[in-house]
C-alpha cells in the first residue's frame, strides 16, 4: 500500500491553489487596493514594529486588537474571532459545524455558484458536501432555487458572499435575514470582504438573529500583506469555532501593525476605497464604450463579457495588464475577465491597452486560443 492511497478520495478532484507569477508592469488580477502607504506612514510603522518582541509568541486572542475592533463595531469582544484572512475562518465554520444531520452521510454546505471558490475548497476538506445553487445568467441571485436547495439538502452552512467575488454582484440584504428567519437551524454566513465598496452591510442582523454571522477581513483595504480576517457572530458561536482555531494564527507583527493603522489612519484606508469606488464607474463606463458587456459591480473590481475572451486577456497581457481570466467553454463564467480597480494612472494603461485588444478580436486571423487557467486556479483567496 502506498502512502498515495491514504489521500481522501473527496480530494482527488481538487488541484492546489496557484498564482501563477507574472511581470506585468500593471497587475489588476488579485482584487488588491491599490493603496500604497506614503513613505512618512511607513516610516512610522516600521519604528512601531521595531518594538515587537518576536521572541515571544502572539497574544491567542489578538486581545488589542479584539478590543478596538469591537469598539468600532459595537460589538462586545467575545462575539469577534481573528483568523489568518477571512479564508481560515471559512474552513474553520465547516470545520466546526460539519456533523451530518439525520438522515444524511455528509454535512452540506451551501453556498450560490460562481462565487468564491473558498466556500468548495472548505466544504470538501472538513468532509462535507458542496450544495451549489447556480447563479441567474446576469449573476442575481435565483432566491427560488437557493430556497429549494436549502429546504431538500439541509445544509448547515450557507454562505453568501456581498459583494459577491466573482461577479461583483451585491445580493438583497433581505435573502440573508429571510434565510436566517425562515431556517433557524441554519448558519447564514454574510461574508463582507468587500462590504466598504458596496456602502452597505448585515452586521445588525447578528444582534437579531443567533444564526447570522460576518466574515471580514482587511485585505480588501491596502492590508493584504497582513493576512488579518475576522469573524463576528454571537459569542456562543465563536466559542465553539475557537476550539478549533490553532492558538497562534495570527502573528504578532500583524497584530501591532493593524491596530496601529486602524487607530492612526483609518480615514487614510477609508480614503483609498472612495477614491476606488470613484475609479471603479469610470472604469465601467469606458470598458462599456469600448464593446464590454460590463457587470454591475459594488466591489473593488469589475466583471466583463467580451467574444474570445482569452485572446483579449492575452492581448492585454503582451501590453502589460494582467486580469483575471475565467474564460472557460460550458461555464457561466465563458467570456469573462474580472479585473481589479487599480490607481487612476494604473486604469488609464489597462483602458488603453483595452481599446487595441477589442478590435483585435475581429482582425486576428482564428488560431487555437490558450487554455486559461481552471476555475480554482482563478479565484482569489480573498475574500480573504
Amino acid at each position: 500500500m502506498s502512502w498515495k492511497d491514504l489521500v481522501r478520495e473527496e480530494l482527488k478532484g481538487l488541484e492546489p491553489y496557484r498564482v501563477t507569477a507574472s511581470d506585468a508592469r500593471v497587475r489588476l488580477d488579485a482584487n488588491e487596493s491599490p493603496l500604497v502607504l506614503p513613505a512618512e506612514v511607513r516610516e512610522q510603522l516600521a519604528h512601531e514594529l521595531a518594538a515587537t518582541p518576536l521572541n515571544r509568541y502572539p497574544d491567542i486572542l489578538a486581545g488589542e486588537l479584539r478590543a478596538h475592533e469591537a469598539e468600532h463595531l459595537h460589538v462586545a469582544p467575545e462575539q469577534i474571532l481573528f483568523g489568518d484572512g477571512s479564508d481560515e475562518i471559512i474552513g474553520l465554520l465547516a470545520q466546526t459545524f460539519a456533523r451530518p444531520r439525520k438522515n444524511q452521510k455528509k454535512a452540506a454546505v451551501c453556498y450560490p455558484t460562481p462565487s468564491f471558490i473558498i466556500y468548495r475548497i472548505a466544504a470538501i476538506s472538513s468532509g462535507a458536501m458542496p450544495l451549489e445553487v447556480p447563479l441567474k445568467p446576469d449573476f442575481t441571485l435565483d432566491e427560488v432555487a437557493l430556497e429549494r436547495a436549502i429546504v431538500a439538502g439541509q445544509p448547515n452552512l450557507c454562505f453568501l458572499a456581498r459583494p459577491n467575488n466573482p461577479t461583483g454582484t451585491l445580493w438583497p440584504r433581505e435573502v440573508v435575514e429571510k434565510l436566517a428567519k425562515t431556517h433557524p437551524g441554519l448558519l447564514v454566513i454574510a461574508d463582507e470582504a468587500y462590504h466598504l465598496y458596496a456602502g452597505e452591510n448585515c452586521l445588525d442582523l447578528v444582534e437579531k438573529y443567533e444564526n447570522v454571522l460576518i466574515l471580514r477581513t482587511l485585505s480588501k483595504i491596502g492590508l493584504a500583506g497582513l493576512r488579518v480576517g475576522f469573524l463576528v457572530a454571537r459569542p456562543e458561536v465563536v466559542h465553539e469555532v475557537e476550539k478549533v482555531r490553532p492558538p497562534y494564527n495570527v502573528g504578532t507583527v500583524a497584530q501591532r501593525a493593524a491596530v496601529w493603522l486602524l487607530t492612526h489612519h483609518a480615514g487614510l484606508l477609508l480614503a483609498g476605497v472612495e477614491e476606488v469606488v470613484a475609479e471603479r464607474e469610470r472604469v465601467s463606463a469606458e470598458l462599456a464604450a469600448a464593446g464590454a458587456t460590463v457587470f454591475p459591480s459594488k466591489a473593488n473590481f469589475v466583471m466583463v463579457k467580451v467574444p474570445e475572451a482569452t485572446r483579449v486577456w492575452t492581448t492585454l497581457h503582451e501590453h502589460g495588464v494582467l486580469v483575471k481570466n475565467f474564460d472557460r467553454a460550458g461555464t457561466p463564467l465563458e467570456g469573462c475577465l474580472r479585473i481589479t480597480i487599480g490607481t487612476r494612472a494604473e486604469n488609464d494603461v489597462l483602458l488603453e491597452a483595452f481599446r487595441i485588444a477589442m478590435p483585435a478580436v475581429e482582425s486576428k486571423p482564428p488560431e487555437t486560443p490558450e487554455t486559461p487557467p481552471s476555475a480554482e486556479e482563478q479565484e482569489e483567496t480573498a475574500g480573504a
